[in-house]
């Protein structure tokens, strides 16, 4: 008989400054941040301050309680870690090494891989994708570099709940477990409020989609993608099948995606057939919101309000459609769809 999965992962111990002070040193850090995806200019401007992060004694305090904060535990219902609470504090700190945001969570993020890594393996996740899965920090750090010309993390809760275990890393797109209403994946509603849930209430476990800014949304990419999530979570996640509704869909087969792409926006500014506009076709919605202009400005240019719509460039027809939303007031409606597979 096959053991039952765990639910979860939990560290054995905890690191202690002088541990934090040896990996941020050692000469395999080289690696570990090739293997964290952290590479180019960011590689070079974090490289010095990870030995000047190891000499000041109360950042390297802070940066190892974060750490043990993050390898506490992995799994399917871990709390979050909120290091974004401590982010005034933190980014006051670092003032004293480098001027911007978000290096204790970087630092703390690279001492911090053990037990993730560990549940990634428990749930057949094998090692180079688990580095994979992983390297998204690098990818964050290259998207506020984008958006601020220097290094640095605005992420910090997509970052955390990557160390908790919630994401997989598969082909083109990113998936991750999640509960969510029955009332809202069936019969749709106004995302506002949408995750709240009574004591009976009926939920159940669905895959949620993400889609990295790592280039084109091609479709055959696209369907090899979900073709693999449904292969990895039927196999490595069917406990979560279990005492499901004969009427539901089958876990591992029903996907949710809460995102800015998916808008009918697409058809008009880049085309029917563009690549953009035909993902979006993919989902049936569920629901939308129409105060979505934040995130279209950080998806498209890599900002943070407060920006001036007239400056933002135009170079293309995806940067000139959603500037001149943003700049006559028509704003930005995202979605929130189901596919099943």
């Amino acid at each position: 008989m096959t053991d039952a999965p765990p639910a979860e992962i939990r560290a054995e111990d905890e690191l202690a400054a002088p541990d934090v002070r040896v990996m941020l040193t050692a000469p395999s850090r080289t690696a570990l941040l090739d293997r964290l995806g952290i590479t180019g200019a960011d590689a070079e401007d974090l490289m010095p301050l990870l030995d000047a992060a190891a000499a000041d004694e109360e950042i390297l305090a802070e940066v190892t309680t974060a750490a043990n904060r993050l390898r506490a535990a992995a799994g399917l219902e871990v709390p979050e870690v909120d290091l974004a609470a401590d982010k005034d504090r933190h980014d006051a700190l670092q003032q004293r090494l480098a001027p911007g945001e978000g290096l204790i969570p970087i630092l703390a993020f690279l001492v911090s891989t053990s037990t993730v890594r560990a549940w990634h393996a428990a749930r057949g996740l094998d090692a180079a994708l688990s580095w994979q899965v992983l390297a998204d920090l690098g990818q964050q750090m290259r998207v506020h570099r984008t958006g601020t010309d220097r290094l640095g993390l605005h992420q910090l809760h997509w970052v955390c709940g990557n160390w908790a275990g919630r994401l997989v890393h598969l082909g083109r797109l990113q998936f991750d477990l999640s509960r969510r209403r029955v009332a809202l994946l069936e019969q749709g509603e106004d995302r506002t409020g949408a995750e709240r849930t009574g004591d009976d209430e009926p939920v159940r476990w669905v895959i949620g989609t993400h889609i990295p800014a790592t280039g084109p949304l091609d479709p055959t990419a696209v369907d090899a993608s979900f073709d693999a999530a449904v292969a990895y979570f039927t196999e490595n996640y069917a406990d979560l099948g279990a005492d499901r509704p004969a009427d539901a869909p089958r876990f591992g087969h029903e996907f949710t995606c809460d995102s800015w792409l998916l808008s009918d926006q697409f058809a008009e500014i880049t085309g029917p057939e563009s690549n953009l506009a035909r993902f979006a076709a993919r989902w049936e919605s569920i629901g939308s919101d129409p105060h979505g202009a934040d995130g279209a400005l950080f998806f498209t240019f890599g900002k943070r309000p407060p920006v001036d719509p007239d400056t933002l460039p135009r170079r293309t027809r995806l940067e000139r459609g959603v500037a001149e939303r943003l700049a006559d007031g028509r704003g930005w409606t995202t979605g929130t769809g189901r596919l099943l597979r």
